[in-house]
């Protein structure tokens, strides 16, 4: 075999130097006839192993699967034999290095001649398969954790799916991170995606590569597919593997950051006939840990679909609600507790669905939370609330001093423009700023922790009065509530049912009204329906309270009735 490097003018093709592809002619026993420049240069030392491979070769010629060829796949071999290729991709490597080189390869025989048996025209494309090689693993590599992105998690259930036997058993687990966004907000990103790409590594531990596919799907979203399991219980066995590895404390930048995650299981794989169907029952059961204290993974089963069907009902109809204006606005009284007189009002929501009749908070504010409609909801509340206090204003001057107490949830604190959302609502209203009471609950404050300081104050500084409401569920709180610029605390009723019995409870209410009073709060009673409960709170000087006993929420036609009877209530006998 001629030693291709050693061919020279006149042999080489020097009219074709200016070609960016290797020209070459060769006989009927592979050997090189003609070159050009570029071919000595590609071809060097690669050039023999295109005719054949034997033990004393130093490099070797595979497809574009890296595969080794056989003797009669050789591209040469296959030309002299009489066949034509058409840009066919083949691998070029060292035997002694890791390093390799990409060509595309055309040619067929030559006719006519009686030396020349073959031409073929060679381009390196090693920098265009790199660069291909870089954009692929981007489409399917997540760059911050090192694992499958939901590209590649989709691809390779797809895939399971379509290969899957009736008897086989695979199972689908979808993770969601708890107080993941707490970390983000209080600690910066930087933080929290350190974390995410430590949580890969530790996934990545658990599973089997042969049989398992860890992936991220976006944000704290993780998902596990696990093939060829022998019972539910396998599944059921992962899903507290990965949650106890998960709860493990996670040491980022002096930090020692403790997170949750819910996970929930689809067993697959003949129920399903695309990937996003079974993630999405995955999904479905994740949902469901979220509802159930103490529970960290739900598998999924039949009954949830039907769930699923009447969730997405439930939504569609309130969207259309928010949309064809259907929710309305009842308004309870607020008393001072020594007067009975009428200082404000808290605004409370209602459906008037049209078919169902007038509905109450509990059987759609779920819905709303758990699809984000509780924010445009939220801020219609508030909208309608001022708007509506200010027409009472004008038209009853003695009611100028009154408030007005709205609810804002976690989901409205999320938002960055709330500030400006809420200075933008009282300005097209017209309504005095100090004259409105934002309630917040303690789960809002534990959810946003350092994050809600500075709105808080904020507000406060445009002059709006701020309360906790439903004090007392998480009484941990107490101890940090200093830290927040609250002007009021509202008890929560189930503090004050039968607190005249309950010696303990009672030790617990007359504990947080004088925490109250240390800290210059006002105290507010909720739920005040009987003479007993008014009387206990007379008792221990709780300034004004709200309940069934002084009047139940009421629409504003009602409302205005009141008002025009110079704005008394008589207090109903017990």
């Amino acid at each position: 075999m001629l030693n291709f490097a050693s061919l020279q003018p006149p042999l080489s093709i020097t009219g074709l130097d200016d070609l960016p592809d290797a020209i070459v002619v060769i006989d009927q026993h592979g050997q090189p006839l003609l070159c050009n420049q570029q071919a000595t240069q590609i071809l060097a030392g690669y050039f023999p192993s295109l005719w054949q491979v034997d033990a004393t070769s130093t490099h070797r010629v595979l497809d574009r699967y890296h595969s080794p060829l056989s003797a009669e796949q050789l591209p040469l071999q296959r030309i002299v034999a009489g066949a034509t290729l058409n840009n066919e991709e083949f691998v070029l490597i060292q035997n002694d290095s890791s390093k390799k080189r990409w060509i595309a390869l055309s040619g067929g025989p030559c006719t006519g001649s009686i030396k020349a048996a073959g031409i073929l025209s060679i381009r390196d494309v090693t920098v265009f398969k790199q660069e291909e090689t870089r954009l692929q693993r981007q489409a399917f590599l997540d760059e911050l954790t090192g694992l499958a992105n939901r590209n590649a998690f989709i691809a390779r259930v797809n895939a399971g799916l379509a290969q899957a036997q009736p008897a086989d058993s695979m199972a689908l687990l979808f993770i969601d991170l708890d107080r993941f966004k707490d970390v983000n907000d209080n600690l910066g990103h930087q933080v929290g995606n350190e974390l995410l790409s430590q949580l890969g590594e530790r996934l990545q531990h658990q599973i089997q590569p042969e049989t398992s596919l860890v992936a991220r799907l976006g944000g704290d979203e993780f998902a596990v597919l696990m093939e060829h399991i022998t019972s539910q219980d396998d599944a059921i066995a992962m899903a507290e593997c990965l949650q106890a590895i998960i709860a493990q404390p996670f040491q980022l930048q002096q930090h020692e950051i403790y997170i949750d995650a819910c996970i929930g299981i689809a067993l697959g794989a003949r129920h399903y006939g695309h990937a996003e169907d079974w993630l999405c029952d995955a999904d479905t059961a994740m949902y469901q840990v979220k509802a159930i204290p103490d529970r960290h993974w739900f598998v999924f089963d039949s009954s949830l679909q039907v769930q699923q069907s009447q969730r997405l009902q439930a939504e569609m109809e309130l969207r259309r609600a928010l949309d064809n204006g259907e929710l309305r606005l009842h308004y309870q009284p607020i008393v001072t507790i020594s007067t009975q007189a009428i200082i404000g009002f808290e605004a409370l929501v209602r459906w008037q669905h049209p078919d169902r009749g007038l509905l109450m908070p509990g059987e759609f504010i779920g819905t709303a939370e758990a699809t984000g409609l509780i924010i445009p909801l939220g801020w219609w509340v508030l909208e309608e609330a001022c708007r509506q206090m200010q027409v009472w204003t004008q038209a009853y001057p003695d009611t100028a001093h009154f408030t007005v107490s709205v609810n804002m949830s976690s989901k409205q604190f999320s938002q960055k423009n709330l500030v400006q959302r809420v200075s933008k609502t009282l300005a097209q209203t017209g309504f005095d700023p100090r004259r409105l009471k934002l309630e917040i609950t303690e789960g809002v404050l534990i959810d946003h922790s350092e994050s809600i300081i500075d709105v808080l104050e904020q507000l406060r500084a445009m002059g709006i009065r701020l309360a906790v409401d439903d004090f007392g569920t998480g009484y941990s709180s107490l101890s940090y509530l200093h830290r927040f610029p609250f002007d009021s605390l509202k008890i929560d009723r189930s503090f004050i049912d039968n607190a005249d019995q309950d010696y303990e409870k009672l030790e617990i209410l007359q504990s947080v009204v004088r925490l109250a009073w240390n800290l210059g709060l006002d105290v507010v009673a909720e739920g005040v329906e009987t003479q007993r409960h008014y009387a206990q709170l007379k008792a221990l000087r709780c300034e004004s309270g709200q309940g069934y006993l002084f009047s139940k929420p009421l629409p504003p036609d009602a409302i205005e009735a009141i008002l025009v009877k110079d704005l008394e209530l008589d207090l109903p006998a017990d």
